[in-house]
């Protein structure tokens, strides 16, 4: 009794130092991902100071801009400046909207949630079943095919798919809206107080079905686009999951007492072999934040990463630095609950970083 209650001691006592350590690894890589955007954005040959003030500016203006945006100081004492403002919340202004860069972001972050949660969802309704199947089928042409549209899922640029969805479904067959967020004369018609910033929630919220159906519409291309890559690794991993443990004594076991063969497959094996591909879907929840810029671009999806283009484009730097840290903080963070999930299912990662 007293080993064991010592042993559960232990074992706590590791654990809580893995979550220490991966929790100031994880602050550690905020603040480096800070410093690299930071001075990376400002040997960019641009003058912010110019964009502040007009393009039609007198040159007093710009100057006085310069003042203001602490230009004219050292790399270091504008870094501090920044640091300072971060700490009381202050992410700055914006040089292309002039609004504070915490009002943008919490503005166009709810489409981007939106886009991504969907994608998430179509990984999981697509990806496991195509797993289970290949797994289950291995050799068949079930698993060939599989494996085709897996490994043209995960190679296919994003760029490029979301290109032919919108030829072969908006142009040719007229059956989707080509872009855009929710038709402007559906608002017209059916108004919608915007709270929260997501069409879903407020639409939903308000008992507003047609604009809620309208957004589904323009939801379904770009979430396809955006779960090609997730769908093709999930298929793939629960595929391989699902032929390793159907090797198993345990899983011949129960085939031999004569359980039926859907059960053993979806009841032991599966509940094994998708541990694995809901880590990957974790961390690839977190890289679609910085996967949907490009297709949020496309499809002119109003999120967080059409507005990084723009502020990119237009050399906008406290907006581009609020995206790179409200983006390295999202993915640290689903980083860290990943790694702490899988820790606190599987001990042995927590021992076999203690050895180490």
């Amino acid at each position: 009794m007293v080993g064991a209650r010592r042993a559960r001691g232990t074992a706590a006592t590791a654990y809580a130092r893995f979550i220490i350590r991966r929790v100031l690894l994880s602050v550690l890589v905020i603040l480096g991902v800070l410093v690299i955007v930071f001075f990376l954005a400002r040997v960019i040959p641009a003058d912010p100071a110019g964009l502040w003030a007009g393009p039609h500016a007198p040159p007093e203006a710009v100057e006085r801009a310069r003042g203001e945006l602490h230009l004219n100081d050292p790399l270091w004492t504008q870094f501090y400046y920044y640091i300072e403002g971060l700490s009381r919340g202050d992410l700055g202004i914006s040089i292309r909207t002039h609004d504070p860069v915490w009002q943008d972001i919490v503005r166009t972050l709810p489409p981007t949630l939106e886009l991504i949660t969907a994608s998430l969802i179509l990984s999981i309704l697509v990806g496991i079943p195509l797993g289970v199947a290949a797994g289950i089928r291995q050799g068949s042409w079930v698993d060939h095919g599989m494996r085709f549209f897996a490994i043209s899922g995960v190679s296919v640029p994003s760029f490029w798919l979301a290109v032919i969805l919108q030829l072969l479904f908006v142009t040719s067959l007229g059956l989707l809206p080509t872009n855009g967020y929710v038709s402007e004369t559906v608002l017209l018609t059916y108004p919608l107080k915007r709270v929260t910033g997501s069409i879903f929630v407020d639409a939903l919220t308000q008992g507003n079905v047609r604009v809620l159906a309208d957004w589904f519409w323009h939801l379904i291309l770009p979430a396809i686009t955006l779960a090609s890559y997730p769908v093709g690794l999930v298929a793939r991993m629960v595929r391989t999951m699902m032929i390793e443990v159907l090797g198993e004594n345990y899983i011949r076991t129960a085939k031999a007492y004569g359980l039926p063969a859907r059960f053993v497959h979806y009841r032991y094996a599966l509940k094994n072999a998708v541990a694995p591909a809901i880590v990957a879907l974790g961390l690839s929840f977190a890289y679609s934040l910085t996967g949907a810029f490009l297709i949020e671009y496309i499809f002119a999806w109003p999120g967080i990463g059409q507005f990084a283009w723009y502020s990119s484009i237009t050399f906008d730097y406290p907006a581009i630095l609020g995206v790179a840290l409200v983006v390295a903080i999202f993915y640290v963070v689903v980083n860290l609950a990943v790694d702490l999930l899988q820790a606190f299912l599987d001990r042995r990662i927590v021992l076999e970083k203690r050895e180490a």
